[in-house]
């Protein structure tokens, strides 16, 4: 009876978690992608909500990107927060659609974070979900 229930029921929603390179960074953990996992060459959906520590201004940028080895293999365009919300504030609702037709393969390991601030060294709110998982 156990063989007759498929294997993939037991596949889990993509769980995002602290980014490690910045540890002091609010995290954002309610994050959905649909297709999950994301599969190359066609679009990636990617909703959620983020509560950074200080508030979100003019300067901030939310961004998708996803990494192998350190190595970014897809940046998304970056969104400009306050075109999206009024700043300042520390919540950001986001819901944003990723072309990813110019990638043709994903690494069979591979990570994909949303980040939160005006560069990539200030990182107000970030979190990360690793694949497969």
């Amino acid at each position: 009876m156990v063989n007759a229930f498929p294997y993939h029921l037991n596949k889990r929603a993509a769980t995002f978690e602290q980014c490690s390179v910045h540890p002091d960074a609010a995290v954002i953990s309610n994050v959905t992608l649909s297709p999950d996992p994301p599969k190359s060459g066609s679009n990636l959906e990617v909703k959620g909500s983020a509560t950074t520590k200080t508030n979100i201004d003019n300067l901030d940028l939310f961004a998708l990107i996803i990494e192998t080895a350190g190595k970014n293999i897809f940046t998304g365009p970056f969104v400009d927060i306050c075109t999206k919300t009024e700043c300042q504030t520390t919540t950001f609702n986001f819901d944003k659609l990723y072309n990813l037709s110019d990638l043709t393969s994903l690494p069979a390991k591979y990570d994909v974070g949303v980040l939160i601030g005006p560069d990539p060294f200030m990182i107000k709110a970030c979190g990360v979900a690793s694949f497969p998982e």
